[in-house]
């Protein structure tokens, strides 16, 4: 019931985009069947690619990128938009802090990177500015990888749960042992 609730609101939602910007610039790609197909595959991409973008500083391009990385990938566009929807202005600072925070651990723990930085001179602004942008993309990347993964593998594992419950209910069935005879 909800598969059926949940096909009908994909076609209005395909139906509301023709005629639009979007439509006008994408394209017919933007009808294509990959992107609103809902099997393992097409979910569990869009939800990586979703919450891949979501983490990472694009915060004003985050649905663009998303859009055009569904197009390209073919995973379900809905899906991935809604997952980059996580940081939003009242998400993203804790989100972007803590990342930052990380990405300051990780340079600091490994010396290569220290020393890369330490080119930098520390008291111009815009140095300063550039150090914690590093610490900031690599703070975000590793949540951003982490994330993306565990959701992805998270979601093929509960998919392929689901798929062994509803088709082993009865394994006498399911192998044919019950097969009507015919009577002649």
């Amino acid at each position: 019931m909800w598969l059926k609730r949940w096909r009908e609101k994909q076609r209005q939602i395909r139906d509301s985009l023709k005629n639009t910007h979007a439509h006008r610039i994408l394209g017919d790609r933007i009808f294509e069947g990959m992107l609103w197909k809902i099997d393992k595959r097409s979910i569990s991409g869009g939800l990586f690619l979703g919450l891949f973008v979501a983490l990472t500083p694009t915060i004003p391009f985050q649905m663009l990128l998303v859009t055009l990385g569904a197009i390209y990938w073919k995973v379900n566009l809905p899906i991935a938009l809604t997952a980059c929807w996580i940081t939003n202005p009242f998400t993203a600072i804790p989100i972007y802090g803590a990342a930052m925070n990380l990405g300051c651990s990780i340079v600091h723990t490994f010396g290569f990177l220290r020393d890369i930085l330490a080119l930098y001179s520390v008291e111009a602004k815009s140095a300063r500015f550039i150090q914690q942008t590093i610490y900031l993309w690599i703070g975000s990347l590793v949540f951003s990888l982490v994330a993306a993964t565990s959701a992805c593998v998270l979601v093929r594992l509960f998919w392929n749960a689901i798929y062994r419950f509803t088709h082993t209910k009865n394994p006498a069935k399911n192998a044919g042992l019950f097969k009507k005879k015919n009577r002649e």
